[in-house]
């Protein structure tokens, strides 16, 4: 066996990149995410989930209610769960008024509802909000779902410090 020769390869120039930040920015930086302090339910109304308690929630303005963005995203991704058999319907219920889960209830009922894959986080590609001041937000999300892309409708409105969905459109 005979040796091979040493390669000889030429020097890289070594230079200095910075590092990607790893952690969130602090309270104080440009961009850091503003938090609000909203009033939240009584526990006594949270654990009660019936018409009259909804009837008689106070409407919040959106100025006093967390980011709808977040919400809206967060509730159809929570949607497409429930239709893929992942999720339960009850934990729509908090986010729901009374008639639109009794209706998401209704037309889930007569499904067979396999059990298949979690929907991923890419599944809702893009979601967009229109706010109001008194508490109205009517957004639109693109979804991805069984190989086809659709669009769903949404109405948030702002009860007890809180966004509620009271229209749900395109399922």
């Amino acid at each position: 066996m005979t040796a091979l020769p040493a390669l000889e390869l030429e020097p890289v120039p070594l230079r200095l990149v910075a590092a990607p930040a790893s952690a969130p920015p602090y309270d104080d930086e440009v961009g850091a995410p503003v938090l609000r302090l909203v009033r939240t339910a009584s526990p006594e109304k949270l654990a009660t989930f019936d018409d009259n308690a909804w009837l008689a929630a106070e409407r919040t303005a959106t100025a006093e209610l967390p980011a709808s963005h977040v919400f809206a995203r967060t509730l159809v991704q929570g949607v497409l769960e429930v239709l893929a058999g992942v999720r339960s319907i009850k934990q729509l219920r908090r986010d729901t008024s009374p008639e639109l889960y009794t209706s998401l209830a209704a037309s889930l009922e007569g499904r067979d509802m396999p059990r298949g894959r979690r929907p991923d986080l890419r599944a809702v590609r893009s979601v967009h909000v229109q706010e109001r001041p008194e508490g109205l937000v009517e957004a639109c999300a693109t979804v991805h779902r069984d190989g086809r892309f659709g669009a769903l409708a949404l109405r948030l409105e702002g009860f007890e410090g809180r966004w509620r969905c009271t229209e749900l459109v395109g399922l």
